[in-house]
């Protein structure tokens, strides 16, 4: 049995928003194969909705997150976390750059996504990515999903600055299902170009799905709650009750 004060800790960098980081912790309760209040993942969270405005930072019309993110993270190492998620796949621009200042394992919610889509990866199956404007960019999932030759479909930049990002800032102002509608609207258009199923790259997206209760969650990739099994997997594979 692993002593107290001897179990890991997951530390959370949260704030990419605030309700995302929520939701992640709730996905991580919802998963855990726990019995009892003892048998839980022990979790520090930093969740600070202060940190500046991915979007605006990559088409450089604002401050850059990254100092910001770095300060969380070094609280998170001070407090002695052995692991850490990001619940924003966004932020995963920074991913890199954030790893280099710590000596603690951040994982990498793009890859470990682009993983699970190739545990049952058919050849010839399209993936749609719904994501952010600032993920899309940046391809951070074009360029996971082409290192395995898979083909994807993404929406077209004035569906994503004209629906998607307003829908997205709806989630942050707790307008959920509003939100959420757009979102199934969205992830439609991608299965009627074709895509077999659908990233959510996004950690707000899931959020509203799950306000209007959408068929579209049954043919997605809930990148929230990928990253949630992952820590799941890594806590109770070493640890022992």
């Amino acid at each position: 049995m692993t002593e107290f004060s001897q179990l890991p800790t997951l530390g959370i960098l949260g704030g990419m928003g605030p309700g995302a980081a929520v939701d992640f912790q709730q996905r991580l309760l919802d998963t855990s194969p726990a019995t009892k209040d003892q048998e839980h993942i022990p979790t520090i969270v930093w969740n600070h909705g202060g940190i500046p405005d991915r979007q605006l930072a990559l088409k450089n019309l604002g401050e850059s997150p990254l100092n910001a993110m770095l300060h969380g993270l070094k609280i998170l190492e001070r407090s002695g976390v052995s692991k850490i998620a990001i619940p924003c796949n966004t932020a995963h621009f920074w991913h890199s750059d954030l790893q280099q200042h710590t000596h603690i394992q951040i994982l990498n919610m793009v890859e470990i996504t682009v993983q699970q889509i190739l545990k049952n990866y058919q050849s010839g199956d399209k993936v749609g990515i719904l994501a952010t404007k600032g993920a899309l960019s940046t391809q951070l999932y074009q360029i996971e999903l082409s290192k395995h030759s898979i083909p994807f479909i993404i929406n077209s930049d004035e569906e994503i600055e004209q629906e998607f990002m307003p829908a997205v800032y709806a989630v942050k102002r707790n307008e959920t299902a509003k939100a959420g509608i757009v979102f199934q609207e969205l992830s439609q258009r991608l299965i009627d170009k074709g895509a077999d199923s659908i990233i959510l790259a996004c950690t707000e997206i899931p959020i509203g799905l799950h306000a209007i209760q959408s068929p579209i969650l049954d043919v997605s990739f809930d990148t929230t709650q990928i990253l949630a099994d992952a820590c799941v997997n890594w806590f109770y594979r070493n640890t022992q009750f």
